[in-house]
């Protein structure tokens, strides 16, 4: 049979519960509170971890947001670069259109006043060259009588000037102040005695002084005269007469050059 002691046995248990408290109190006990404290640690490590996981997706998202929004405002600034510059080029596209149709109608209008000119320069020079073959051939054919006719005609006109405006003949006679007036003649040909005697009668009586006579010989009159005497100038020739003729021919040639045209 067994010999147990209970006083040993409990004085066992005792040690053993002292021993358990000891351990729990000394090593048990600390060791927990580091194992809280590392467990609260990396709870708070997780969490910490966790809102900087959630802070970064907020800035990914923000960062996204922002990217989206940079696209569409890139796009808009594309765009409305787009649309300015289509603009600006159809208003330099009009302005183009504008400033050649301006070019072109300053060229017809250059060209039509070059052709115009040239045109009026061989007019002109037609008709000089008409006239001048009038005259060679007046000159040529026209009989003295004409040159005749001519000179009585002056002196009728000089004698009915009297008559119908006396004071043009006054202001005539006051503008010569010289006490022997002189009377320039310009004839197409020889005058005969007779009507240089004519001439100075008619002259002298205008004047209401004796007159001197100064004649000058000039063919290219083809008949009559040119006369001046003071401030008075007549002319009586045919000369004169082709160059009035001029302008209706140019007329004529002017007129016929539109009709054609």
């Amino acid at each position: 049979m067994l010999n147990i002691d209970p006083t040993e046995i409990v004085g066992q248990i005792i040690n053993f519960l002292v021993l358990a408290v000891a351990l729990y109190f000394l090593l048990f006990k600390p060791t927990i509170k580091r194992i809280e404290t590392r467990a609260k640690e990396k709870e708070a490590l997780l969490e910490s971890a966790r809102l900087k996981d959630h802070e970064a997706e907020q800035k990914l998202l923000e960062i996204d947001t922002r990217l989206r929004d940079i696209d569409i405002e890139l796009e808009q600034r594309v765009e409305s670069a787009y649309q300015r510059a289509k603009i600006e080029s159809e208003s330099l596209i009009e302005a183009t259109r504008i400033e050649a149709e301006k070019i072109l109608s300053e060229a017809e209008i250059e060209a039509a006043k070059r052709q115009q000119h040239e045109v009026q320069e061989i007019q002109e020079q037609l008709v000089d060259k008409i006239l001048a073959l009038s005259g060679h051939i007046l000159r040529k054919t026209t009989p003295e009588s004409v040159h005749e006719n001519l000179i009585d005609a002056l002196n009728a006109e000089i004698w009915d000037l009297g008559k119908r405006d006396m004071r043009q003949v006054r202001t005539i006679r006051d503008s010569l102040v010289e006490r022997t007036p002189t009377v320039f003649i310009t004839s197409a040909k020889e005058l005969s005695p007779e009507q240089q005697r004519s001439l100075i009668r008619t002259f002298s009586a205008l004047a209401d002084n004796n007159v001197n006579m100064e004649i000058d010989i000039n063919p290219a009159l083809i008949a009559g005269l040119s006369v001046r005497i003071g401030d008075l100038v007549v002319e009586n020739n045919l000369a004169v007469e082709l160059e009035e003729l001029k302008s209706e021919v140019e007329k004529s040639l002017g007129e016929s050059i539109d009709v054609e045209g």
